[in-house]
């Protein structure tokens, strides 16, 4: 028998490559017909979205920071034309469809992380739900319910996605920066005169629908400004460290170009928090004190004028301020009229329009969840928000402070419990009962919770062999810091 002669051996046509190129040539072809009768613009994100799903069959996670992008940056707000695509809609949709399905191939069945919080989400959806039995406006519920169940599939991808520190630092990296971004669109924008004026003041908007309005602005600040402080504190690595310094400065001044007396008391309450938690306390209080008196003289009579009347007597309310205790006022008043299951999630202001003639959000996240959901809804989100803080406390109080391997677990659980105590003190003074950013840091306390038990699970496990050998272990633990 012969050696082999590759010159004079059988050629393969059909081979990976030109299927490749043929189907290349394919979408060609019919991409350029189509343009004939299709706009460009639904060509371009068709292909996109082609080269993206192939994408996130391969690397879900990939998939994950470009929904966290779709969701941040609303690109169908900047650029109407793609409104109609529904973009984040369908690519949520086709994610979370290939993770339940390599979930179920990977296990043999969908496995979700057993944790409270995941049934406090349930339970809160069932209260909204059922809210919707005796709404004062049933669209208004089922579009609540339906941004909810949003935010719960963008939860349920968080959880089941980020599986390691890794893939965390850098969801919270594009988190941060995605939002300084657009804080730094709003700086531009106000100093070239696209600003609002209002209540004698000229105050910052812009941004997109995650922030809603100036006081929306203002609060989304505040739930950036402690992941920058405590990853700041928190590296070792110069560049990482003097990169989170850099995006504090844009976000506090984003935040004072908006007015909002409620995001400044949500920022104290972040400065509080952070001097309460420091061992530091005293070169905390000259800096704050040094930064308050800067910031102070640095603005305008008219935004001092402003904030000064937080401390208005009840003679010297402005109409806002007066506008909103009135609007307290009749909530506790529909509450009472319907004090189990609430006027309906989202239908606040119709209930009020037909009970008191007055079309009014409530202006209070406390107001708004008795009136809306009730008795049952209050419970169930006051059981929601009580574990969220119970899971970061537990993580905060026994993983180790800046080093291998659980450093990045301990600023995180810090941060995000430091977000939700500022959200509260704005929750006065804003209805962000189902304001995203709620659910996105449950997600996080979650993930950040998981990994600390996987941790301690391995740490467990690995106490017999320490004992055993002592140095071994020492010096591996050693190799690694």
């Amino acid at each position: 028998m012969g050696a082999f002669n590759p010159q004079t051996a059988p050629r393969q046509i059909i081979t990976t490559k030109t299927l490749a190129y043929a189907a290349l040539v394919a979408i060609s072809a019919v991409a350029a017909v189509a343009s004939l009768v299709v706009p460009p613009v639904f060509l371009i994100v068709g292909i996109v979205g082609l080269a993206g799903a192939v994408l996130i069959y391969r690397h879900v996670y990939s998939g994950l920071i470009l929904y966290l992008l779709l969701f941040l940056l609303r690109p169908a707000e900047t650029y109407p034309a793609l409104a109609p695509l529904r973009l984040e809609f369908l690519f949520g949709g086709f994610l979370i469809i290939i993770v339940l399905l390599k979930n179920k191939w990977t296990y043999g069945k969908i496995r979700f992380p057993i944790n409270r919080i995941n049934f406090d989400l349930l339970f809160l959806l069932g209260a909204i739900g059922l809210s919707v039995f005796g709404t004062a406006c049933t669209d208004c519920t089922v579009d609540a319910f339906m941004n909810m169940a949003k935010l719960a599939v963008f939860y349920v991808l968080i959880v089941l996605i980020i599986d390691s520190q890794r893939r965390l630092e850098i969801f919270m990296w594009v988190f941060v920066v995605c939002n300084i971004y657009m804080s730094i669109g709003i700086i531009q924008n106000f100093f070239s005169g696209a600003y609002v004026a209002k209540e004698g003041l000229v105050r910052a908007t812009g941004g997109n629908s995650t922030m809603d309005n100036m006081n929306g602005i203002a609060i989304t600040m505040n739930t950036i400004i402690p992941f920058a402080f405590y990853l700041m504190v928190s590296y070792r690595n110069i560049w990482k460290k003097l990169a989170m310094a850099m995006m504090l400065a844009p976000a506090v001044l984003t935040l004072i170009l908006t007015g909002s007396r409620g995001g400044l008391l949500g920022f104290l309450m972040i400065v509080i928090t952070i001097w309460w938690r420091s061992q530091r306390k005293l070169l905390l209080t000259v800096s704050f004190l040094l930064f308050a008196t800067a910031a102070w003289f640095s603005m305008e009579d008219s935004r001092r004028e402003r904030y000064l009347t937080i401390f208005d007597s009840a003679e010297e309310r402005d109409q806002s301020a007066q506008g909103r205790i009135d609007a307290w006022v009749d909530g506790m008043y529909l509450f009472a009229a319907k004090p189990v299951t609430g006027v309906g999630a989202g239908a606040f202001a119709w209930a009020r329009v037909k009970e008191f003639g007055v079309y009014l959000m409530p202006h209070n996240m406390y107001v708004q969840i008795l009136a809306e959901l009730g008795l049952i809804g209050a419970f169930c989100y006051g059981l929601f928000l009580t574990d969220v803080f119970r899971h970061n406390r537990i993580v905060s109080a026994n993983v180790s402070s800046r080093g291998f391997p659980d450093g990045l677990l301990e600023p995180l659980a810090l941060a995000i419990s430091t977000s939700c105590y500022s959200m509260l003190i704005t929750g006065v003074f804003a209805h962000s009962a189902y304001r995203w950013a709620w659910f996105f840091f449950a997600a996080l306390a979650v993930v950040v919770f998981r990994l600390h038990t996987e941790l301690q699970t391995a740490a467990e496990a690995a106490a017999p062999a320490e004992e055993a050998h002592p140095g071994d272990i020492a010096l591996a633990r050693g190799g690694h810091r």
